[in-house]
């Protein structure tokens, strides 16, 4: 008998503190404001809705009297794949990547080459031909 008297005053006292929290209610005699609808939006003609792009990247191959062959991998700066292949490292190729608008750089890896491609014009570019300097004594 004692438990159910004890029960019954929590429960009653839990009841009278819920009944004391302020509530956020609107003010019934208040209207809702008037909700900015996306038709009504004015954008530009000229803004781009694509969040993606094609990036076009060529490879310039480098001529060799024995086939040097090795997985070549063109990947996002975050390392997001999006080419993955073997190559042989004397022919050319050009292939065209969809990437989000926002990436300006791809990385490439071929063996133990490892570049950052810069993106200019959505296109992208890298040689294995090396660039010859020449020193002061030429």
């Amino acid at each position: 008998m004692k438990t159910k008297n004890i029960v019954l005053i929590i429960l009653i006292s839990t009841l009278g503190l819920l009944s004391c929290i302020k509530q956020n209610l609107p003010d019934p005699g208040t209207t809702p404001e008037d909700k900015t609808k996306l038709a009504d939006a004015k954008v530009p003609d000229s803004f781009n809705w694509s969040t993606s792009k094609n990036v076009e990247v060529s490879i310039t191959g480098l001529p060799t009297v024995v086939p040097i062959k090795n997985t070549l991998t063109i990947t996002l700066p975050d390392g997001s794949k999006l080419y993955n292949a073997y190559h042989d490292m004397s022919v050319n190729l050009k292939l065209t990547l969809v990437v989000p608008a926002t990436v300006t750089q791809l990385k490439l890896k071929f063996g133990t080459y490892d570049e950052t491609l810069n993106i200019a014009n959505n296109k992208a570019a890298f040689s294995f031909i090396p660039v010859v300097t020449y020193g002061d004594g030429m």
